[in-house]
């Protein structure tokens, strides 16, 4: 299946070309949209946990969420649009042959390309912020880390978009589903609340780490954490939410589990799509 997406990457592209005019057709504000989401939910949320409830975190409280909300909302989006991109080309996909693994892949890839638009946004808020609070908030050597992570939480999505582009086909309770873990994966992902909290917390109640590297073992948890890790470097040295070789073993976990999923992944929606144009 890999190699037949390599021989019709042009079909790829177009894909992605196409999902990025249809959402910003007619926006007075065009790729702007991609940070006007976050934004919005970073005013909320700063307002709500930071102010109303009291959160601490290491850095500023307003680029800790904003940071862990690009990538969520990555994982977000690319999990709701591949989950029906192949029923929403159901007319092409019983009429023409082509790779339909295309349609879920151009899904990941075009909410791909609005966290990269987002995160220019986001560095000119880190230089912001730097002037006020000073240059300890500039991004470290640790940057160079920043590819990684972003290619393999685009990886681990891959790997989840077609299993459930695949099984939406057949089951359409797939997407109710969907929304409830993703809902569920937030909360106990350390999007509004640090790992530390997360790790304290956890500590009182079962008076034990065991729990808390249960906790860990949450794939996106080590790559939200290591975006702030990269992104903060000088600041989170001094003051760090989670000691590097923890994170460094949940990034390994990561790993492996993004290579099960995308080996499950491919399988699976190989095998199903020889009955995609019957089901449809």
């Amino acid at each position: 299946m890999i190699r037949e997406l390599i021989k019709h990457r042009e079909l790829v592209f177009t894909l992605v070309k196409r999902d990025l005019k249809v959402r910003y057709k007619a926006s007075a504000l065009g790729f702007l949209w991609s940070f006007g989401k976050p934004l919005f939910l970073m005013i909320i949320m700063t307002a709500v946990f930071s102010h109303i409830v009291g959160i601490r975190t290491e850095i500023p409280y307003t680029l800790h969420i904003l940071t862990a909300l690009l990538p969520w909302l990555f994982l977000q989006g690319a999990i709701f649009e591949a989950q029906n991109s192949i029923l929403a080309n159901a007319n092409v996909v019983k009429k023409v042959y082509l790779p339909t693994a295309a349609f879920p892949t151009a899904a990941v890839l075009s909410n791909l390309i609005h966290l990269l638009l987002a995160m220019v946004i986001l560095f000119c808020f880190i230089g912001g912020f730097a002037f006020f609070y000073g240059p300890q908030l500039l991004p470290g050597w640790e940057i160079i880390f920043l590819p990684f992570l972003i290619l393999l939480q685009t990886l681990m999505l891959l790997g989840i978009a077609y299993i459930v582009a695949s099984l939406n086909v057949f089951y359409r309770d797939v997407g109710s589903i969907a929304e409830i873990v993703v809902l569920a994966w937030f909360y106990l992902t350390p999007v509004i609340y640090s790992i530390q909290k997360a790790r304290d917390q956890l500590k009182s109640i079962t008076d034990s780490d065991i729990v808390y590297y249960l906790y860990l073992c949450n794939p996106m948890t080590p790559i939200i954490v290591g975006y702030r890790r990269v992104l903060y470097g000088h600041y989170l040295r001094e003051v760090p939410e989670v000691y590097d070789s923890t994170l460094l073993t949940g990034l390994l976990v990561s790993t492996v589990f993004t290579a099960l999923v995308l080996l499950i992944g491919t399988k699976l929606f190989a095998k199903l799509s020889r009955r995609f144009a019957d089901e449809l």
